[in-house]
């Protein structure tokens, strides 16, 4: 047995090796990145709106990437002056087919996208803003233009970095490219009969070169054949003619004016309130950051610089995961030593310590062979996992180590089998949720999955090798507890109470049930009686409900999940009014980068101007003063400092504090309905009819349609050209005529190709584009087949409000409706569901219409959450049956698991603690550390069948458990730190959770059992004892 023994240690022993190699190579991070793969395509239209931008792009381009294989969903957003698209797959997509399709495809739809439209690009889409955050951000500073900068970055620090294995992607930023802009007159060109087209074209044909084929050489080579207008690659309009209305050929350089200057920035993003270049280095989802930063840094220091240049390294987001990380590792570690302390202190066996520990180390070293082959991250929530299945895997340990002394066999692994398994049932129900909550949970039930089926294994095979390599003798036996007087003064008074509560038990069960709760408040209204709806149900709902009202309405629905991971950072917020210019945006927030540069207690403040109408700032602190309270110290002067800047609409927030925001801007409503279909022109009207019925209730005053929802009203608006067509037609006039007229004194960003190089885009304005408004525009002469025309005498003009930008979901539009009810809720909300059940009988085929609000009520999803919890009851209930040979035994085993989730509402409820994640773990812990008890003590009675002997026989393990348990989640619960995300709901959550179970397992499990089980220990009648006995007589 020995040699076995051995074996068995060795193996276990080469496997926990390979798993200390294996550690290295897990990607290190601080939050999960398991995100739905994605894709967005953008590009820019200058000048063009909406819906002139959805027409002739957005549409075409979705229709054409629709066909990529995988494709879950497509949303696009089209505003005035570009569009993006963003495409989601399914999590099984190759990405990289996917993304080679997308360019494929669009490289095939170019050709029939119009002029003026920027070559739509390809990135990956991160879905949230940790992922979106750059691991490293150094800024490179040297004399000479942005632009020189640039491409040095380019030509030199780019390719260093993007040999690294692990990087993502290098975002170089603060230079705007360079671009040959050529200004024209366009009275002169009316003049001489031209049009800004005649110049496109003419640039276009003199930079363009014609491929006519190969040809082989008399040498024997082939070369390829193409023409080209000279030799030089430089860009000169000195050659370029034209041929205007007299057949007189004019150069180029006398109608314009050529300028080689940056690009028209569309935005700004700086660093501190510094014109830098920016280098952001981006990391593949299944790097390990840390390492990754190292050998960044490591190959940039090893780089030799021309004179004069810089490279400095601005932000490190690895600090701070390493902190992070570290805590975790400190408080995880904290967690076992003082489970292994507490466990000696009671066994007292410095042996049978030792197996505990090897075992338990060998078990978590083996794991990673299979974190590593099931591509798990280390970070937040896989952490979770192994510090919350530490309990469950020692406990395995303990209660095979126990019997194995006791009894020399593994018959108690049935047990311990039945315990673990219906633990991995009941976590995996998180593989069968929708692919949004299951990616962020995975690692985290992976984890604890794997830890278990390892210790399954360590159970079996590694604690009786260790036992028997000890030497059973050496170890022990475990300690027996007298009989006390104490312990049988308990059992008596336990077998008084347990007959009592048979005798109500159909009571005592009715209060149990009614503490939990029956979910009546759950239930959506129906037509009956305002009485009852307003004056009964209320207190039905009170009565009924229980504790699961109360955390459902008091704590969940007062939660939030998202959590500050990094270091606290303060956001800044600025918006202008319609209108308003880049330049005047640039300009009030650089008076708040100037205020901001004053604090050397700030690290960081990145700068990102979006448009002329919103800009953000987001101010990050050092380590020292992110600890004390110098971020909400300042986030009270930035609120002084933004009342007395004034010059648009402030907003400051963050640091999970009350905000700030000046806005004057109208609330546009908290209802909103949404309303989809495929024909635009007939959604709007779809929307107007709702809108108007909207209207006829007394207390609704006012709806806005917009694309999206949005909380403030917009006040965007466009002209209108209202045409006459009877008066153009007078004139045999059309429509293409006075566009065609009209467009060279507005012309502005046309597209004439690129320069010979290829290097430099060539873009055409004309003088008068900054100089005519809309009303000069109505009185501007312009001839049309030597006729001279105004605008005004054939079109009306008139500014309307209008939808910044037009949304679809899956090739459908999408216009939102918004409102403010002035009355209570509930009847408002009754009102909106009716309206929408009376319109949608009466919409088209191909349009819907829908209550955003109405995912979160009971609905199609909540009733997939019910089959998914009974698919876990019923793994739970078959597994036990097999166990316990029995349909009953289950169902006391499963009724345990509610019973000791009131202790979990209770206890966030009367502290008012924040539910997040950690509290949804503790629900899992919960379950697992219950049900294992339950079957521990059934387990048990079986074998006694005597409930009062079983009990006695299996509570001190069972107190073991949960004081280590509560034991080890103190260092969560303390600190300069508490009370933290997720660590603090989760320790909070599993002590209130456990002192519920161990009231349910005294004083109701019993109640459940069939009465021939609650028998208190036989008892001796004194008379009997002190009879003498009667010899026996022999017949002789």
């Amino acid at each position: 047995m020995k040699t076995r023994a051995f074996s068995i240690i060795v193996v276990f022993v080469a496997l926990a090796i390979l798993g200390c190699a294996l550690i290295p190579r897990l990607a290190v991070k601080l939050m999960p990145s398991r995100t739905l793969p994605s894709l967005m395509v953008s590009f820019s239209m200058p000048d063009a709106a909406a819906r002139v931008v959805e027409a002739e792009v957005t549409g075409k381009l979705e229709s054409m990437l629709a066909r990529i294989g995988g494709v879950r969903e497509i949303k696009s957003t089209s505003t005035s002056g570009g569009g993006s698209i963003t495409i989601g797959f399914d999590s099984h997509t190759d990405m990289q087919q996917a993304r080679f399709e997308a360019s494929t495809l669009i490289r095939q739809a170019w050709p029939e996208l119009p002029d003026g439209v920027s070559y739509p690009s390809i990135s990956t889409a991160r879905s949230s803003r940790q992922s979106a955050r750059p691991i490293l951000s150094y800024t490179i500073n040297a004399p000479g233009v942005p632009a020189t900068i640039m491409q040095y970055a380019e030509e030199n620090i780019r390719p260093v970095i993007g040999r690294i294995q692990g990087v993502n992607r290098i975002a170089l930023s603060g230079a705007s490219p360079m671009e040959w802009r050529l200004t024209y007159d366009s009275n002169q060109l009316r003049a001489l009969g031209l049009t800004s087209t005649d110049i496109a074209t003419a640039v276009a044909e003199h930079n363009a070169s014609q491929f006519y084929g190969m040809t082989l050489t008399d040498s024997g080579t082939w070369i390829a054949v193409r023409s080209t207008n000279g030799d030089s690659r430089e860009f000169d309009i000195k050659g370029i003619y034209l041929t205007g209305a007299d057949s007189v050929a004019v150069r180029l350089d006398r109608l314009v004016t050529a300028g080689y200057v940056p690009s028209r920035p569309t935005g700004h993003y700086r660093i501190n309130g510094l014109n830098s270049i920016y280098c952001n280095i981006y990391a593949d989802e299944d790097a390990n950051q840390l390492e990754l930063a190292a050998k960044i840094k490591a190959a940039l220091a090893d780089m030799s610089l021309p004179p004069n240049y810089a490279l400095t390294l601005k932000s490190d987001a690895t600090e701070n995961i390493a902190a992070e990380l570290d805590k975790i590792y400190l408080r995880s570690g904290l967690t076992l030593l003082i489970l292994l302390i507490f466990i000696a202190l009671v066994t007292l066996n410095a042996r049978y310590m030792l197996v505990i520990i090897i075992s338990l180390t060998l078990s978590l070293f083996v794991s990673v062979i299979f974190y590593w082959l099931a591509d798990i991250e280390i970070q937040l929530y896989s952490l979770a996992g192994i510090t919350i299945s530490l309990n469950l895997i020692i406990d395995n340990i303990i209660v095979m180590g126990d019997h194995y002394r006791r009894r020399h066999d593994c018959r108690v692994f049935t047990a311990v089998l039945a315990a673990t398994l219906t633990t991995i049932g009941a976590l995996s129900i998180i593989f069968f949720l929708d692919d949004e909550l299951r990616l962020n949970l995975q690692d985290f039930v992976a984890v604890v999955i794997i830890n278990l089926t390892v210790s399954l294994a360590a159970a079996l095979w590694l604690v009786p090798a260790l036992i028997e390599r000890f030497g059973p003798a050496s170890l022990g036996k475990p300690r027996r507890y007298r009989r006390t007087r104490l312990l049988a003064k308990f059992n008596r008074c336990y077998a008084a109470y347990i007959r009592f509560g048979r005798r109500w038990r159909w009571v005592i069960l009715m209060l149990a049930v009614l503490s939990f709760g029956i979910p009546v408040f759950m239930i959506p209204e129906y037509k009956c009686s305002d009485t009852y709806n307003k004056d009964i149900r209320p207190w039905v709902n009170r009565i009924l409900g229980g504790t699961l009202r109360l955390f459902v309405e008091e704590v969940y629905a007062g939660s939030y999940f998202s959590r500050n991971e990094h270091e606290p950072v303060l956001q800044i917020s600025a918006s202008l009014p319609n209108g308003a210019t880049l330049e005047q945006m640039d300009a009030l927030v650089r008076k708040m980068e100037q205020f901001l540069s004053g604090f050397a207690e700030i690290t960081q403040f990145r700068t990102d101007i979006y448009s002329a109408r919103q800009a953000n700032i987001a101010v990050s602190f050092t380590a020292e003063a992110a600890r004390s309270g110098f971020p909400y110290q300042l986030k009270a002067l930035t609120i002084s400092e933004a009342l007395a800047l004034g010059g648009g609409s402030w907003a400051v927030f963050g640091l999970e504090d009350r905000g700030f925001d000046n806005s004057v801007a109208e609330n546009a409503g908290s209802y909103q309905v949404r309303i989809m279909g495929y024909n635009y022109d007939e959604l709007e009207a779809l929307a107007e009819q709702f809108r108007q019925k909207l209207l006829s209730h007394r207390r609704i005053k006012e709806v806005t349609v917009n694309s999206e929802f949005s909380w403030y009203k917009d006040d965007y608006t466009e002209f209108y050209l209202d045409i006459d067509s009877d008066a153009m037609a007078r004139q045999s006039l059309n429509v293409y005529d006075l566009y065609s007229a009209l467009t060279p004194a507005f012309g502005r960003d046309i597209y004439c190709g690129m320069t010979p190089d290829g290097a430099q885009r060539i873009l055409l304005d004309s003088r008068q584009n900054g100089e005519l408004d809309v009303w000069a525009l109505m009185n501007l002469p312009f001839t049309v087949r030597g006729k001279t025309f105004k605008l005004s005498q054939f079109a009306t003009v008139r500014q309307l409000n209008a939808s910044r930008s037009i949304a679809k979901e899956n090739q459908q539009y999408v216009l939102c409706l918004q409102y403010e009810y002035i009355g209570s809720q509930l009847q408002g909300q009754r009102m909106l569901d009716k309206d929408i059940e009376e319109f949608r009988g009466h919409l088209p085929l191909g349009y819907s219409i829908e209550d955003p609000h109405a995912a979160y009520r009971w609905g199609p999803s909540s009733s997939k959450n019910l089959w998914l919890l009974l698919l876990v009851i019923a793994i739970i209930f078959w597994t036990t049956a097999i166990l316990f040979n029995s349909l009953s035994r289950p169902l006391i085993v499963i009724a345990t698991i509610p019973l000791s989730f009131i202790g979990v509402f209770l206890i966030f409820y009367l502290t008012g603690a924040n539910f997040d994640q950690g509290g949804f773990a503790a629900f899992v812990l919960m379950s697992g550390l219950t049900v294992n008890a339950a079957i521990y003590l059934l387990t048990e009675y079986e074998r006694t069948d005597n409930y009062i002997r079983a009990f006695n026989a299996k509570i001190i393990p069972i107190l073991l458990t949960i004081a280590s348990t509560v034991l080890g989640f103190i260092p969560f619960m303390v600190g300069p730190d508490a009370p933290e995300p997720f660590w603090f709901p989760l320790a909070l959550g599993t002590i209130g959770g456990l002192a519920a179970s161990l009231l349910t397992l005294l004083f109701l499990l019993p109640l459940l059992l069939p009465s021939r089980s609650l028998r208190p220990c036989p008892r001796i009648h004194r008379s009997r004892c002190c009879k003498t006995p009667r010899p026996k007589v022999s017949e002789n």
